[in-house]
């Protein structure tokens, strides 16, 4: 994807996928210091649905949904000619990963009723799947612009609630969409990493003090540069690393995605990494852990360290290791 994008002859910075549905691509973005959703309208193949002029069904969608009253960002600039879309950027957890993460949703059913309400008045359907509401600060949001003529079948009653609490249609969701993370040796620059740690529980073990400079000097040197991401190019987990490649591994970083953890991510890292270095046969791997991070490397086959020393002015967790 490329890291900046034109609407209307402005210029956005792209900073990374947020998703990609039926109608197109949507990226987080920033532009004259705010940050905002470029929506990149794809003509991919869809199987269940079919589309006219999709960039003037946005447009129109949008101001039959305005005058219905449903809550939603607002359309800031329409671009026909490059079909592209900017909205207001409604920062929050979708209403799909606080199910999945175990959060119910029942808080925000008054709501989504009520929005249901309103749409059916208008004769309007919303596309009703939790993955096109998002919560801030306790209300929820349709951040998806699409809608269609009502019908009974497709109302929120009838078929949206089904995926609002961890139904067998929802568990099926789920595992049918599972995304697929590919693992792979890859530089990348310290902006993508500073955008990634805040996505992440690790950002808060690196020292303020000329944190950019550090972060330029990290990225551009460590022996072994590991990222994860999904299908789409999202970056989803990082692994740094420093070895001999005969002896020893030492892991400087390691981090997850938070929507992305328990599947795996962090292991599969950690064993390239130990594959790239030489195998477990040759080599002796080191980190130091956060404490809360530590049942992790456990389950990984680390365990505390008694054999190391250091020199150290800087505040730091355990240290764990994994000898072959």
């Amino acid at each position: 994807m490329a890291e900046q994008l034109n609407v209307c002859g402005k210029s956005y910075r792209i900073l990374r996928l947020l998703g990609h549905g039926k109608g197109g691509y949507s990226y987080l973005a920033e532009g004259d210091g705010q940050q905002v959703v470029v929506k990149q309208i794809h003509h991919e193949p869809c199987d269940y649905y079919a589309f006219g002029n999709k960039i003037e069904a946005e447009q129109r969608d949008y101001e039959r949904l305005q005058a219905a009253g449903i809550r939603m960002p607002q359309m800031l600039a329409i671009d026909p000619e490059a079909e592209r879309i900017v909205k207001e950027y409604i920062e929050g957890p979708t209403i799909f990963e606080q199910i999945k993460n175990g959060t119910p949703a029942a808080p925000y059913l008054a709501q989504v009723r009520d929005m249901a309400a309103k749409a059916k008045a208008a004769g309007l359907n919303i596309d009703y799947f939790p993955t096109n509401f998002v919560v801030r600060d306790g209300l929820i949001w349709y951040v998806d612009y699409e809608c269609n003529e009502y019908m009974d079948e497709w109302s929120f009653e009838n078929w949206g609630i089904r995926y609002w609490k961890r139904t067998p249609e929802f568990e099926a969701y789920l595992k049918d969409h599972a995304p697929t993370i590919a693992i792979r040796e890859e530089r990348i620059t310290a902006e993508e990493y500073v955008g990634f740690l805040k996505r992440t529980d690790l950002g808060s073990q690196y020292p303020k003090e000329r944190f950019e400079e550090r972060i330029a000097r990290l990225v551009n040197t460590v022996s072994i540069s590991l990222t994860a991401r999904t299908e789409e190019g999202l970056l989803v987990g990082v692994l740094y690393g420093l070895t001999d490649y005969a002896y020893w591994l030492y892991i400087t970083d390691l981090g997850v995605d938070r929507d992305y953890t328990r599947q795996g991510i962090g292991k599969r890292l950690m064993k390239t990494a130990h594959q790239l270095a030489g195998g477990e046969k040759d080599i002796a791997v080191y980190l130091i852990a956060n404490e809360n991070a530590v049942p992790f490397y456990e389950k990984c086959g680390m365990k505390r360290a008694d054999d190391v020393m250091q020199y150290n002015h800087v505040e730091t967790a355990c240290l764990l290791t994994h000898k072959g």
